[in-house]
């Protein structure tokens, strides 16, 4: 690593750190996450970016998942049944906005076929413009739609809960201990859970291999009573400024005419994403009797690592939210995959 790479992301760092700590003083939800999101997105508007911890996004998500695997306890059995058939619910649900993105896209934004349908396909970022390079699709529209995806959904959630539900998120923090009161085993431990987990992970060829891998190993420590340890606070702080940044920085030079034309029809998926979200989240609220918030952050269309980090500050049934969107990702990669088979012909056509 260069000393020159070393200095921009110190300061990147240190800005995202900043921008943390006025939204922390200001009260306003998820602190070190939006903060820093915040200030590298204006930031990349203004062609100005911070330079993105590329190489520390792996290992933000590998702790991330270690946090949410110390949420598996025995209690969760209990609520197996009720989670099987709200996970149930999740496939035609993710199946119906997958073709209504597509056909809002393909119909009133003349996308073509392929950025279509991987624009509006609500799976993993990095899944979805590994296949839209190989379909042929317009690789900046698809990525700007699928960001504007993922920043409405970080951004109108947690506003929501702590504004119109009155859920304590404003400068609030997962409930954990802090570095200095870590055991002598517990921080190698820590490190042993997110690392052997994710290469295991991706050893298999598990989706999203970084946060599954070590969510499920530290889900069976924890489910089995191996072990009670939790991530500081300080990680997940370090964690949650990594993601903000990276996320930020994919919107470096868009234009008015690339805000009016694309980026616009993101934002309009994004809000019916939330609403389709929210009235599926009370109708298996109804029918299944788990906890509607747990279930709102569960079918919200943004990245697994914000929703968990969300249901962790609230104390929600962190271990059902990852549930429900490693499902709808493996899902969408799936079916993406098929549809990618089925039609061959895009990216002749394109060409």
């Amino acid at each position: 690593m260069s000393p020159d790479l070393i200095r921009r992301l110190a300061v990147s760092y240190v800005v995202g750190i900043a921008a943390g700590v006025v939204f922390q003083m200001a009260a306003l939800p998820l602190p070190w996450l939006l903060g820093p999101l915040t200030i590298s997105l204006f930031l990349a508007t203004r062609n100005h970016p911070l330079a993105p911890p590329g190489g520390l996004v792996h290992p933000a998500r590998s702790l991330i998942g270690v946090a949410v695997g110390s949420s598996f306890t025995p209690a969760l059995v209990g609520k197996a049944s009720a989670a099987a058939v709200s996970l149930a619910m999740l496939l035609p649900y993710t199946a119906a906005l997958c073709g209504l993105g597509y056909f809002v896209l393909r119909r009133y934004a003349r996308f073509d076929k392929p950025t279509a349908f991987f624009a509006s396909a609500p799976g993993g970022l990095a899944d979805m413009l590994t296949f839209a390079q190989d379909s042929g699709a317009d690789l900046r529209r698809v990525t700007l739609v699928q960001a504007a995806r993922v920043v409405t959904t970080v951004f109108a959630i947690p506003f929501w809960l702590q504004f119109v539900a009155g859920k304590p998120l404003g400068g609030a923090m997962p409930t954990s201990l802090h570095l200095w009161q870590l055991g002598l085993l517990e921080a190698p431990l820590i490190l042993f859970l997110a690392w052997a987990g994710w290469r295991v992970a991706a050893r298999f060829g598990i989706l999203g291999a970084s946060i599954v891998g070590p969510m499920i190993l530290s889900g069976l420590a924890h489910g089995f009573a191996l072990t009670t340890v939790k991530v500081p606070v300080e990680v997940l702080i370090f964690a949650q400024v990594t993601i903000g940044i990276v996320i930020g920085a994919q919107f470096r030079g868009i234009s008015l005419s690339e805000f009016v034309s694309v980026l616009s029809w993101g934002l309009g998926i994004a809000v019916l994403l939330l609403v389709t979200a929210g009235a599926m989240a009370l109708l298996a609220a109804r029918l299944t009797g788990l906890d509607p918030t747990s279930l709102l952050l569960s079918y919200a269309p943004g990245g697994q690592n914000e929703m968990a980090i969300m249901g962790l500050i609230l104390g929600a049934d962190v271990a059902i939210i990852a549930l429900h969107h490693l499902l709808r990702v493996i899902m969408v990669v799936l079916g993406a995959q098929y549809v990618f088979q089925s039609n061959k012909d895009w990216r002749r056509d394109r060409n």
